[in-house]
């Protein structure tokens, strides 16, 4: 920068010369000309009189530094120009991690920070499709603005998972300050997990680093479509330096890094033992423990526009009314109530005073099973207190008010105790499909013009499906051990998802991924290890095998916290160690990113 500006103060010196000579148009010819002759004889006598040998030796050493000055000076604006054409800066200059050994590069930050910003980008442009305005609401970032441009709040905090004091001392932080760190941090992370991957002698398999070249190749051949090189088409689309040997480099790095804390994860899991479950139960109960309650509301509300025209004192006092309407109503049903069958017969005629017409089962609408004492306080944090005392007995009722209008009747159902529901199960199945045809000859399933599937199963086909179903779990009682079952289930499943693990599903619960069936038998708290079965479902028959009983709800939900909670730890230790010691103002990080930032702007634009 220095040499560049030295030569172009030159160039404007020389520059005036030409442009700007001197005024002589009022003098006669023979004026300038005595004048420029005695300015000539002037230069003359001072030239030899200053002429000596070491003054010209000095004037020749002059003259060559000015030329190796001023070649030097376009030799490396010509080999900066050619260094940035090519990459050179991102591939070679690396960023120091204290503690590994690696360097992390400037490509592999662009890379990063490419996949960070790109994240946010598609979240917002999708949510956009939804309303304008949609995708910066939900994200807190506009995806028609540029990262640098964009003030980054404490809300956006909370939306992206990187805290404000993450990015150090920022007066006025963007999400280009947001994006740095997430890209630094996960960059870290991919090198903190590979090197501890290695230490521990975890490495992938070779399935593993076939599918890391598929997907390569893959790309690769997008690239030819698009008549691109590889490493060119990568630069096109994630930025300078990110080549075919990076990508892949990043993508086993992260794979390991997954391995190695997918074994940690398993490890710490091991190591919590029942002692520690139980101490933190008994510490804290109220905190695992569920209630089942009977539960009634009364809350009269004022019409808000009927009342619009009345003074503050009006309006108060018609809010007042309506509260005493409210809690009146309520201390008039608890008074009905003697047992579990009048609260509900209080119920329903409250039901049918407030709409005569209404179907609603007052046994269902009152009953709130498996209630948690965070669960209650969505109510109100009174209703939580009063189920969870220790001096609550059965059949115990009161009338309580959240403080806003609403009054609750409430009755003890069953007293705060462990949930010991099943969290989940592990089944083994083998599907035995319904046929595209029936017995008949006529199609098992039809299309409308719409696209709506009708199934038209007859009981003949029916029978004769879930016949070969009994014939294979027959097959299987011969031998009735599970690695039987699992070699029958690669054999005979026609559900080719599963049959590369011998029909096993892990942790199945009642989420909503299973069809009704399946789960139902799957979560039966009845089973045993070993129970058998055929279920029917829309897809065919199933046969069932009954392989174990996750842990209980209450169990699984403490492990669970003692497992995050050490792994927040090793998380913390990980950035305070690793992650916090790498200088993410440093000038070659923000020298990267500022050419990163413009290439994603320009991506901005073809989209926007």
């Amino acid at each position: 920068m220095f040499l560049k500006a030295y030569f172009f103060i030159l160039i404007v010196k020389m520059f005036k010369k030409v442009v700007f000579p001197m005024e002589n148009n009022n003098k006669t010819q023979a004026e300038i000309y005595r004048e420029e002759r005695k300015e000539r004889l002037a230069k003359a006598a001072a030239k030899n009189a200053k002429k000596s040998p070491k003054t010209m030796k000095a004037k020749r050493i002059a003259k060559k530094v000015v030329s190796i000055v001023l070649a030097v000076a376009i030799a490396l604006a010509a080999v900066g120009g050619v260094l940035n054409f090519f990459d050179v800066p991102e591939k070679t200059i690396k960023v120091s991690v204290d503690g590994i050994d690696t360097k992390i590069s400037l490509a592999e930050i662009n890379y990063y920070y490419y996949q960070s910003w790109y994240q946010f980008f598609s979240y917002a442009q999708q949510y956009e499709s939804y309303g304008e305005g949609m995708g910066l609401s939900m994200t807190g970032f506009d995806y028609t603005k540029s990262p640098e441009s964009q003030e980054y709040t404490e809300q956006a905090a909370q939306i992206a998972g990187v805290a404000l004091e993450d990015l150090g001392d920022i007066e006025n932080p963007t999400w280009k300050d947001a994006f740095t760190y997430s890209a630094v941090n996960q960059l870290v992370y991919a090198k903190y997990g590979a090197m501890k991957a290695e230490e521990a002698d975890i490495k992938l398999a070779d399935e593993e680093i076939d599918e890391i070249k598929t997907q390569i190749e893959s790309i690769r051949k997008t690239a030819k479509e698009k008549d691109y090189s590889l490493d060119r088409w990568l630069r096109l689309n994630f930025g300078a330096g990110v080549t075919e040997k990076l990508i892949y480099n990043i993508t086993v790095e992260s794979s390991l890094a997954s391995a190695y804390f997918e074994k940690v994860t398993e490890d710490t899991t091991a190591s919590i033992t029942d002692e520690q479950i139980n101490a933190k139960y008994e510490a804290d109960k109220d905190n695992y423990d569920i209630a089942d309650i009977r539960l009634y509301s009364f809350s009269e509300k004022i019409d808000e526009k009927e009342h619009e025209d009345m003074s503050e004192e009006e309006h108060n006092a018609a809010h007042d009314a309506a509260d005493a309407k409210s809690k009146e109503k309520a201390e008039s049903f608890l008074k009905e109530v003697k047992d579990e069958e009048t609260f509900i017969n209080a119920a329903k005629n409250a039901i049918l005073a407030e709409n005569k017409d209404s179907k609603d089962d007052a046994d269902k609408k009152t009953l709130v099973e498996g209630a948690s004492y965070s669960t209650l306080t969505s109510y109100t944090e009174d209703l939580a207190k009063w189920v969870y005392d220790d001096a609550r007995k059965v059949g115990d009722t009161t009338v309580i008010s959240d403080g806003e209008g609403t009054y609750y009747v409430v009755m003890m159902k069953e007293l705060p105790h462990k949930n010991t529901t099943i969290s989940s199960s592990d089944v083994r199945h083998i599907l035995v499909q319904f046929p595209d045809e029936n017995t008949d000859g006529t199609p098992t399933s039809t299309k409308d013009s719409s696209g709506k599937t009708t199934t038209n199963i007859t009981d003949e086909t029916k029978a004769a499906t879930k016949a070969e179903a009994e014939k294979i779990l027959e097959e299987f009682k011969k031998n009735p051990t599970e690695d039987n079952f699992a070699a029958l289930a690669k054999e005979k499943t026609d559900d080719t998802a599963s049959a590369e693990s011998g029909g096993l599903f892990e942790n199945v619960s009642d989420n909503g991924q299973y069809v009704e069936a399946f789960t139902d038998w799957a979560i039966d708290a009845t089973r045993k290890p070993g129970d058998t079965g055929i279920v029917e479902t829309e897809y065919g028959y199933h046969i069932m095998y009954y392989v174990q009983a996750n842990a209980e709800t209450w169990y699984l939900t403490i492990q669970n916290e003692i497992l995050n909670e050490t792994l927040q730890e090793t998380v913390a230790s990980v950035i305070d160690e690793y992650v916090d010691s790498v200088d993410t103002n440093s000038f070659f990080i923000n020298w990267t990113i500022k050419k990163e930032n413009k290439h994603i702007g320009e991506i901005i634009l073809s989209n926007t």
